[in-house]
């Protein structure tokens, strides 16, 4: 199994940078990942302030390039294994999430990983892998890794877990994936700015699909399938998504547009990513019990 370790990262998606490992498809791949702060924030006293090194901030392992996958086909990247670190941080920062108006200061929890729960005060929560930047080159300019889009990037979406899959449209030769900002858990919205960031380490297996268009993330679990778009606000990331996801439906269950849409409405839920990111995500679970066709096949 070749591996890539955590000081082999790059700042932006970008078709600019030089891939640090070519692989086949069907072949397995052990990254170690940074956390989000690059390790920078270690202990309670350790803050955003003015020693901060902010040019080091979501790094993600990469990137990695593809044999035989060109433009126009489709990047699949199967997450076999997710191990965490001993520790994680939560950082609140005047500004960020929602309420970030109310934060007068930069404050750091450090919170123990153990038997797998997170350890905060005396509240023990279940561990819950995620993988919070995850994403491809894009085709034009490239894009800081603490934002998402069309290719990927920081998407913070709960269910990139361990068990799943996620395909991304590919841009450039070789699709360079790069992967980072792992979380030990996070809810849905992250709304204060932070999961609980920790470094980790990753088995990926990617493969590609030829000729198979995609305009946007797609996420496989077993039981169901996630679309995934951002966008400026939240109601144009929903907008845009829900026209995904009923033509999604609507080409892969048979059904004409109306009942596309009926069966979003019905069957299908939409939910919130993040908020807190240059660009707001928002995911549709759609259960594969009202898909038809198989996809991508």
């Amino acid at each position: 199994m070749k591996k890539i370790t955590r000081d082999q990262v790059v700042f932006a998606m970008d078709k600019k940078n030089t891939p640090v490992l070519t692989v086949d498809a069907g072949e397995k791949i052990f990254v170690e990942t940074e956390d989000c702060f690059s390790h920078q924030i270690v202990k309670d006293s350790d803050v955003l302030n003015d020693d901060f090194d902010y040019s080091r901030v979501n790094p993600a392992t990469g990137p990695i390039a593809l044999n035989d996958c060109q433009p126009g086909d489709i990047l699949a990247v199967t997450i076999e294994k997710i191990t965490l670190d001993s520790q994680g941080a939560v950082e609140l920062y005047p500004g960020w999430g929602p309420l970030g108006s109310r934060v007068e200061k930069a404050v750091t929890k450090i919170v123990p990983i153990a038997d797998g729960m997170v350890k905060f005060n005396n509240i023990s929560l279940p561990v819950r892998p995620m993988i919070g930047v995850i994403g491809v080159a894009p085709e034009g300019e490239g894009v800081p890794c603490g934002s998402p889009g069309y290719h990927g990037g920081n998407m913070d979406t709960v269910d990139i877990v361990q068990g799943s899959k996620i395909y991304f449209p590919v841009f450039v030769s070789g699709a360079n994936l790069s992967l980072g900002d792992v979380h030990a858990v996070m809810g849905d919205g992250e709304v204060c700015g932070t999961g609980v960031e920790i470094r980790a380490e990753i088995i990926i297996k990617i493969d590609v699909i030829k000729n198979k268009c995609l305009t946007h993330p797609v996420l496989e679990s077993k039981d169901n399938y996630y679309l995934i778009n951002s966008a400026d606000t939240l109601e144009e990331a929903i907008r845009f998504n829900t026209e995904k996801v009923v033509q999604f439906i609507q080409e892969q269950s048979m059904v004409s547009w109306s009942e596309a849409y009926m069966l979003a409405s019905i069957a299908t839920d939409l939910k919130i990513s993040q908020v807190v990111n240059p660009l707001k995500t928002v995911r549709t679970r759609i259960p594969k019990s009202i898909i038809k066709e198989s996809w991508p096949q």
